[in-house]
């Protein structure tokens, strides 16, 4: 079964609930009149001598999704590595009875023989955040292609909703991955190809500029996207930014880039903005967690 990056948010999350000091810490999980969830961590102020200690700081954070739980897990752990002594108290309100947001399993018809995962089944390395808590929390991650069964022998082909319009048939082996390499330059052309291939690799750089010291971690998002040249990117739509860089808008990207874009994200190119259309498009190396959500 593919896997999501659930089990790692609920970790992180779990993780967060942890006690940030050792003044009598104690976890509760309890139901508001407005359906949220608060996961919270509470600190006593008084010491068992009676000593009077520093009332923690208040952070709420909406949603237990991805963004939710991973700035919970992030806050705690910058929060640990800092000379900073005032204590943190962290709540998240969540409505689900879950961890994890999208990122989850439902039963197709309601047999659970048929599990699909609604959120992401995959992360590259290129999500350096997800590869770290893989390892900080001990998973085990395998490619998608030794995961799948050495009998499959698939095809990908572009469907345009009336007729296949390019089918790559099954390569085996070094001498089929050039096959299917020059089957793709003859149908599409060098040009957009190689030219989407190195406009990914440029974008795929900045952007992990923005996980790496000194920018990470950042308070200011958008500053933090200008200082790595990203604002192009985010400031257009991915039609704009691919023909603003010589890619263009011909079979190659109306075909298989924006097929791509319509399976990751559900849209067109002409409703994402560019950085989301390149990220898209780093798919290379993406694994999976062993043993599912």
């Amino acid at each position: 079964m593919a896997i999501t990056k659930s089990i790692l948010l609920a970790l992180a999350a779990l993780s967060m609930t942890l006690p940030l000091s050792a003044h009598h810490d104690s976890f509760t999980h309890h139901q508001n009149h407005e359906g949220q969830q608060p996961l919270q961590v509470h600190h006593n102020t008084h010491e068992n001598d009676g000593t009077l200690v520093q009332e923690a700081k208040r952070v709420a954070i909406i949603g237990a999704g991805s963004a939710g739980s991973s700035a919970a897990h992030f806050l705690r752990h910058f929060h640990a590595n800092t000379a900073n002594i005032s204590r943190i108290n962290i709540t998240i309100y969540e409505r689900n009875s879950y961890i994890g947001g999208r990122s989850t399993t439902v039963s197709a018809h309601g047999n659970p023989s048929y599990p699909i995962e609604l959120g992401a089944s995959t992360f590259v390395p290129m999500n350096e955040n997800l590869v770290n808590a893989a390892k900080e929390f001990d998973l085990a991650v395998s490619s998608i292609s030794s995961a799948r069964p050495k009998t499959v022998r698939d095809s990908v082909g572009v469907f345009n909703g009336e007729e296949m319009v390019f089918v790559q048939p099954y390569a085996e082996g070094e001498m089929g991955k050039w096959w299917s390499l020059a089957r793709l330059l003859y149908h599409y052309g060098p040009s957009a190809p190689l030219r989407a291939n190195r406009l990914t690799d440029e974008t795929a750089r900045k952007f992990l500029k923005m996980y790496r010291e000194p920018l990470f971690p950042f308070s200011s998002l958008g500053e933090a996207a200008g200082s790595v040249g990203l604002l192009e990117a985010t400031g257009m739509t991915g039609e704009q930014f691919l023909m603003a860089n010589g890619v263009g808008n011909g079979k190659f990207v109306t075909e298989l880039m924006q097929s791509a874009t319509r399976v990751n994200y559900g849209q067109n190119l002409g409703l994402i903005h560019g950085l989301e259309t390149m990220v898209c498009m780093a798919a290379e190396g993406a694994v999976s967690v062993e043993g599912g959500n």
